[in-house]
């Protein structure tokens, strides 16, 4: 449970992080095309920050979805052990008081 609480928290920080950044960048821009009026002109203008946005975090994304991907598997593993542990200490009790009564 730590270690999956301390994963979450990680992912927090990451995509704040991530969501700070491209906020300031889109702030800039929108400061810098405010004067436009030409609508058709500003959405082929965020949509190119956008694709570029995208585009230059790539690598950094696909690096962390990796990550990512791996810590959910290794919550797997740890959730299968935790309920296999479960299932024999309760084999085992059910066994110790069938002694006990016969």
């Amino acid at each position: 449970k730590l270690w999956y609480q301390r994963r979450v928290r990680g992912n927090h920080r990451y995509w704040s992080e991530q969501n700070k950044q491209y906020l300031a960048l889109k702030e800039e821009l929108l400061d810098e095309i405010e004067s436009l009026e030409c609508e058709d002109e500003i959405e082929r203008i965020m949509g190119e920050f956008y694709r570029t946005y995208l585009l230059s975090n790539k690598t950094n994304f696909n690096s962390y979805t990796s990550q990512w991907r791996g810590h959910n598997l290794k919550l797997l593993y740890l959730s299968g052990r935790a309920k296999g542990s479960r299932i024999v200490r309760t084999v085992r009790n059910t066994f110790k008081r069938s002694n006990r009564v016969g």
